[in-house]
């Protein structure tokens, strides 16, 4: 399974955010001991970075978060002009995550994990908490 990771969930797993630090974590631990793909778009190392100079003034600390995400992510996916276009003439709830969803359909992912699904509402690709990801998988292991 090829799956978009959405920068809160991310951000939860480094900076063990509460409520959602554990099932960030077991969604993560899951994943990777099942060669799931997870795949990540270049503005969520620009947003993570960018929040993590709020609670870490150390340069080098911030890099090192960012290479532990860069080493968990198969892929960093392309944001192009036509998910740009799509997007703009798209009636997306948020015009950040609207470009999440057009590059996400035009890769054929199979989902977007997040912990705002609301506002994806309106995804072509189908969207999962971590939490429900990890279950819907599990549960469809032997099957």
């Amino acid at each position: 399974m090829r799956v978009l990771v959405d920068t809160n969930v991310f951000l939860d797993f480094l900076l063990n955010r509460p409520p959602f630090q554990k099932d960030s974590h077991d969604f993560f631990e899951y994943f990777l001991s099942h060669r799931h793909q997870i795949v990540a778009s270049p503005m969520s190392f620009r947003d993570i970075e960018y929040l993590l100079r709020k609670v870490e003034s150390d340069p080098n600390e911030r890099k090192r978060s960012l290479h532990a995400i860069y080493s968990i992510v198969y892929k960093i996916i392309d944001i192009r002009a036509d998910d740009v276009i799509n997007d703009l003439f798209a009636n997306h709830k948020d015009f950040e995550d609207g470009l999440l969803m057009e590059s996400a359909e035009r890769m054929m992912l199979d989902a977007i994990v997040t912990n705002n699904v609301s506002v994806f509402s309106d995804s072509p690709v189908p969207v999962f908490t971590p939490a429900a990801i990890t279950e819907h998988l599990k549960k469809n292991e032997g099957h």
